[in-house]
C-alpha cells in the first residue's frame, strides 16, 4: 500500500491533509483519497463515508463539486471521508477523458426485456479491456464494487470505524446502490444521487439497509420519470425503486411531503419497514443532473496521466447546503 500527501493547508496551528493511498486489486494499482478531521483522534471510534464520482470525473472532482467540498461537512460533522477513483483512459478518437464505475448494470447491453438503449442512442467510448461489452455498454467491467470493498477492508483494519456509510453522484450513485445491494449488512446507509439504474436492471438487496434515492426533475441525462434519457438510454423510474424496496422490506407507513427548502422537493418516506430501516425518494423539482445545491457540473478534475490525482485543479462550489441535506438524512437514520 502507497501513501501520498496530496495538500496540506496551514490555519494557525491546524493543518487539513488528504492523503492518495494506492492499493492493487486484480493486478492493477486503484487510488482513493482519505480525509481524517484535524480535530479528531485517530484512535477514537469515527463514521466513514464513501463517496463516489460520476461519470468521467475523479475522486478529487466529487469532493469538490460536492457543495462546499465534502471535507468541509467532514469537518463539521466529524467523521472520516474516503473518494476512490474510478478506472480510467483517454480515448483518442473523441480526446476525452474516460472514467466510470462497474455497477453490473451499465457495463451491460441488454435485460430480459431488451438492449438498455435505443437503436439512436448515443454510443459511448467502450473501456480497451471490456471485450464482452455490447452495443450499450459504456461503463468499465473491472471489479469495481471488490476493490471498494477492499478499501472499507483496509481502512476498518486500521482504523476504528463506527458506522459506514456510502453516498455518489450519476454513475456513483449507480454504483452506490450496487454496493447497497451486494454488501447490505456493511453499510448504515446508501444514498443514490441523480443514478438511476439502468431499466429493468435495477438491484434490490436481500437484507434491509436504509436507502436514499433522489432525483432531480429536469434532469434528462439519467431521468427520474422518463424512461429514456436525451441519449437514447433506458432507466428505471425513482418511483419504481422506491416501490419495490419499500415492498421488499414490508414497509407500512408511508409519509408524503411537499416542501421549500431553497428548492422545491417532493419526498416520500417508508418506515415500519423489516429490520427497522427507512427508505426515502426525494425528487427536486427545479433542479437537472447535479448534485444538490449546485447549478453546473464541476466535478472533472483530470489530466492524462491523474498524477495526485489533481487535487488542486477544480473549482470550489461556496453553497453548503447540498451537503448539509444529504449527509443530515443519513445521520439520522
Amino acid at each position: 500500500m502507497r501513501i501520498i500527501f496530496l495538500a496540506v493547508v496551514f490555519f494557525n496551528i491546524s493543518i487539513q491533509a488528504m492523503v492518495e493511498i494506492s492499493i492493487p486489486h486484480n493486478g492493477i494499482d486503484r487510488s482513493y483519497l482519505q480525509y481524517i478531521p484535524p480535530n479528531k483522534n485517530v484512535n477514537d471510534p469515527i463514521d466513514l463515508f464513501i463517496g463516489l464520482h460520476g461519470y468521467s470525473g475523479t475522486a478529487s472532482g466529487f469532493e469538490k463539486e460536492t457543495t462546499g467540498g465534502f471535507n468541509t461537512v467532514a469537518k463539521k460533522y466529524g467523521f472520516m471521508a474516503i473518494y476512490p477513483q474510478g478506472i480510467y483512459f483517454y480515448d483518442n478518437s473523441s480526446s476525452s477523458f474516460v472514467s466510470s464505475w462497474n455497477d453490473l448494470a451499465g457495463s451491460k447491453t441488454k435485460t430480459p426485456l431488451g438492449e438498455t438503449c435505443a437503436t439512436d442512442a448515443a454510443i459511448y467510448p467502450k473501456y480497451p479491456n471490456c471485450n464482452s461489452g455490447g452495443r450499450c455498454s459504456w461503463t468499465s467491467c473491472n471489479d469495481d464494487i471488490g476493490f471498494i470493498k477492499k478499501v472499507i477492508d483496509a481502512t476498518i483494519n486500521n482504523k476504528n470505524i463506527k458506522n459506514i456509510y456510502v453516498i455518489g453522484m450519476s454513475n456513483g450513485g449507480m454504483m452506490a446502490q450496487a454496493l447497497a445491494c451486494e454488501y447490505p449488512e456493511l453499510f448504515k446507509g446508501a444514498a443514490n444521487v441523480v443514478g438511476m439504474q439502468h431499466k429493468d436492471l435495477s438491484c434490490i438487496p436481500d437484507k434491509p439497509i436504509n436507502f436514499i434515492i433522489y432525483g432531480g426533475m429536469k434532469d434528462t441525462t439519467v431521468p427520474p420519470i422518463n424512461i429514456r434519457a436525451a441519449d437514447g438510454y433506458f432507466y428505471e423510474p425513482m418511483n419504481k425503486t422506491f416501490n419495490s424496496w419499500s415492498e421488499n422490506f414490508h414497509c407500512s407507513v408511508f409519509i408524503n411531503e411537499e416542501y421549500l427548502f431553497t428548492d422545491n422537493f417532493e419526498q416520500k418516506t417508508a418506515s415500519n419497514c423489516k429490520g427497522g430501516i427507512t427508505i426515502t425518494s426525494i425528487l427536486n423539482k427545479d433542479r437537472g443532473h447535479l448534485w444538490p445545491g449546485i447549478d453546473q457540473s464541476v466535478g472533472f478534475c483530470n489530466t492524462r496521466d491523474q498524477s495526485n490525482l489533481e487535487i488542486n485543479e477544480c473549482r470550489v462550489i461556496k453553497n453548503f447546503w447540498g451537503n448539509e441535506f444529504i449527509v443530515k438524512l443519513l445521520l439520522e437514520l
